[in-house]
């Protein structure tokens, strides 16, 4: 039987985007006065990000959550690039895959983050 939870590996700086893109995703896929599927799934992506923003912690660097929302994580993962990318003029492919990885419950850390931010934005 698979897996029903995955367990969410990283520090506070790659939490608060983690946080952030999901937030912005379920706000903006999902608005205010939507169908009531649609308010259940931003409901389910708000409480997600609380249970990661509560369960990561400068002492605490893993939380374990529903395997189930993970394809609407990959979605805001995917809305909060496509944006920086938009606004800032860049290319995030390393950054994406940085994320993608998170997925798969990898261990990602903020140098690694910058690491990839280097490489997206080299030469």
């Amino acid at each position: 039987m698979a897996a029903r939870k995955i367990t969410l590996h990283c520090d506070v700086t790659v939490r608060d985007i983690v946080c952030m893109a999901i937030r912005e995703y379920a706000h903006a896929a999902y608005p205010d006065g939507g169908s009531e599927c649609a308010q259940v799934a931003r409901y389910t992506l708000l409480e997600l990000a609380a249970d990661i923003e509560a369960g990561i912690s400068e002492h605490n660097q893993s939380v374990e959550i529903s395997k189930r929302p993970r394809a609407m994580v990959k979605a805001a993962f995917e809305y909060y690039f496509n944006r920086m990318d938009e606004v800032e003029g860049t290319t995030s492919t390393h950054q994406r895959q940085l994320f993608a990885e998170l997925l798969d419950e990898r261990t990602v850390t903020t140098s690694e983050l910058q690491a990839a931010v280097a490489r997206d934005n080299g030469p």
